[in-house]
């Protein structure tokens, strides 16, 4: 078996919150950490930035940030994350900080990518946060019936057929620099997050799919620990990982991380199902199919105590990674797997 390189670099893709705690967790033991950030978000305090300056989405790339500031009570992630309160301008109710500020930027200079390296200039995060385009464009769906969505509010609309494609309007390439990251990894994770609006809407930049191909890393999909409302309801562990498989095809998703709570608190479950999500519980079955794909399947039980609900802005509280151990396993897992080339 090969040595591990003396400093591990790991680039995980996905949204905003989901993203940031696999980096955090895996800080001990991957020293160059990278995100590969989502930006076709189209949410509220998001929708209107990316409406007033004609930009991609800021709010994952905003949370990201702020979420790896290596002084989280300095005044800039704080400010970052500061929302407006106006009932008197409802635009701006809800709006943060940050997004308006990261559209200032990028009009004073002409250069998304650039105002969100100065952001980060600013907060000084643990790890390189970088969109994965920088093409202002809409993340649309084919949904079962053959309708479409367009835009990521409407294709994450509760009670409509399931999603069966994802596109973009228009098409647009990846940015070089977040390809480069993919290319230059020794582990690869992608989500949790988002499934389709988040973790499989990074990937239909082009080259995207070929960077994950061809890179020497090991690629490792972070399995959501529930199902989510208007996108995988009535969707397994299995489900999650088969469709992702299909995408990359054969032989290049390594291994997917899923959780398994033998006995949640049955306050918790009872709460999730008030929202309308169900506790992802694989079956020994349904690890077996993940296996029999090629797939090697990597099942704890990686959530964190139940503690008290968060109040997240427009999304819903799930059950939590521990992100400790995620990022552990992780790195038992890259050690494990090298071998000699």
């Amino acid at each position: 078996m090969a040595a591990l390189p003396t400093a591990l670099t790991l680039t995980a893709i996905g949204g905003g919150g989901g993203t940031a705690q696999i980096l955090l967790g895996a800080a001990p033991f991957f020293p160059q950490r990278r995100a590969i950030v989502a930006v076709t978000d189209t949410g509220r305090s998001t929708g209107v930035a990316r409406s007033l300056g004609k930009i991609p989405a800021p709010g994952d790339l905003r949370a990201t940030i702020s979420a790896l500031a290596t002084d989280p009570a300095a005044l800039w992630p704080r400010l970052l994350e500061l929302r407006f309160h106006s009932a008197e301008h409802p635009a701006l109710n809800g709006m943060a900080f940050g997004n308006l500020f990261i559209t200032a930027l990028t009009q004073l200079h002409g250069d998304f990518a650039q105002a969100v390296q100065q952001v980060a200039d600013l907060v000084q995060p643990s790890a390189t946060v970088l969109p994965v385009a920088v093409a202002d464009v809409q993340l649309c769906a084919e949904l079962a019936d053959g309708t479409l969505r367009h835009g990521e509010l409407d294709v994450r609309g509760l009670h409509k057929p399931s999603i069966t494609r994802l596109f973009l309007d228009p098409p647009a390439p990846a940015s070089a620099v977040a390809l480069e990251a993919i290319q230059h990894a020794d582990l690869v994770t992608i989500g949790p997050g988002s499934f389709f609006t988040s973790i499989l809407a990074t990937l239909q930049f082009e080259g995207m799919i070929a960077a994950l191909r061809t890179t020497p890393a090991r690629v490792v999909y972070i399995c959501n620990s529930t199902t989510q409302s208007g996108q995988t309801e009535g969707m397994s562990a299995y489900d999650h990982v088969a469709r992702l498989h299909e995408i990359l095809g054969v032989g290049h998703l390594d291994a997917a991380l899923i959780n398994h709570s033998p006995q949640p608190p049955t306050d918790l479950v009872a709460r999730l199902a008030a929202d309308g999500l169900q506790i992802l519980s694989p079956t020994t079955a349904e690890i077996a199919a993940i296996a029999a794909l090629g797939v090697t399947p990597l099942v704890d039980d990686f959530s964190e105590p139940p503690g008290a609900v968060r109040q997240l802005w427009n999304k819903q509280d799930t059950l939590r990674y521990n992100a400790a151990h995620v990022g552990a396993t992780l790195f038992e897992y890259v050690r494990t797997s090298t071998t000699t080339i």
